[in-house]
């Protein structure tokens, strides 16, 4: 099942899909989005203002969140199941 974080305005468009194989970001780039692999994650934060980074290679990707959107809170809680997941995988 696909999440979505969508932090799009009128003069922006920014979103975060969390996919079961790989997570798509499309910030504030021109050149469209771009896809990771959970094995390629090396970190994740939660900012004390609701603030979702990511860490791939010396690249971080920052997206805002809602505390009050459900949708965030799941594609949050998508993200880190999945990145376990792959995490667990290559352990064994």
């Amino acid at each position: 099942m696909n999440h979505k974080i969508d932090a799009s305005s009128l003069l922006r468009r920014r979103f975060l899909k969390v996919k079961e194989k790989n997570v798509q970001f499309y910030g504030e780039s021109f050149w469209g989005g771009r896809n990771f692999r959970y094995a390629e994650i090396d970190t994740v934060l939660l900012s004390p203002r609701n603030e979702l980074s990511f860490q791939v290679g010396n690249e971080v990707f920052t997206i805002e969140t809602r505390e009050d959107k459900p949708k965030h809170q799941a594609a949050i809680a998508a993200l880190l199941h999945n990145l376990e997941q792959s995490r667990a995988a290559r352990a064994t």
